[in-house]
């Protein structure tokens, strides 16, 4: 342990005990953290401020670029110079032959193979006995068909009639 008077001039000797000391060096701490603070806020301030200006002119950039110059003409009738004839060939991508679309015979030949044909003109008349003969058996058995569906009507009728008596009188009675 200390004896007592070295610790009295330990305390008359250090920074703490002499107020008039410490306070300047807080004082100067305070400046220059504030300096320090100052420094830092206008750099970022400075180098925020750069960018949004450099933004700016990058969208000025950009919508001016995005604009088109077109140049408008306006038509005018005039009377032609000179007509002009080339020659050339029509040739079809694809040719393709035509067959008939059913068995049977040609009856009669209307138009000859090159000829000029407009849309819905009759080419030629055919002759199709065997299709002429499905058509008949179709035509047959379409009748057959209707007839017992009406004997089959007429036959549910009479024993509906019955069961309607039944149904309304069970007992028989009116």
């Amino acid at each position: 342990m200390l004896p007592q008077t070295d610790i009295q001039t330990m305390a008359e000797r250090s920074p703490a005990a002499n107020g008039g000391d410490a306070g300047q060096r807080t004082h100067k701490q305070w400046l220059v953290l504030a300096v320090a603070v100052i420094l830092v806020a206008a750099l970022l301030i400075s180098g925020i401020w750069s960018r949004v200006r450099a933004r700016a002119a990058l969208d000025t950039e950009t919508t001016q670029a995005a604009l088109t110059a077109v140049s408008v003409v306006s038509p005018k009738q005039t009377t032609p110079a000179e007509e002009i004839i080339l020659p050339g060939n029509v040739q079809p991508y694809i040719s393709s032959p035509i067959y008939a679309r059913t068995n049977g015979y040609l009856k009669k030949w209307y138009f000859d193979i090159g000829a000029h044909v407009k849309q819905g003109e009759l080419l030629a008349l055919i002759e199709t006995p065997e299709v002429d003969q499905q058509l008949e058996q179709a035509r047959s058995n379409l009748l057959t068909a209707q007839a017992k569906s009406r004997v089959g009507f007429h036959h549910q009728n009479a024993v509906s009639g019955t069961s309607e008596k039944q149904r309304c009188c069970p007992t028989g009675r009116r």
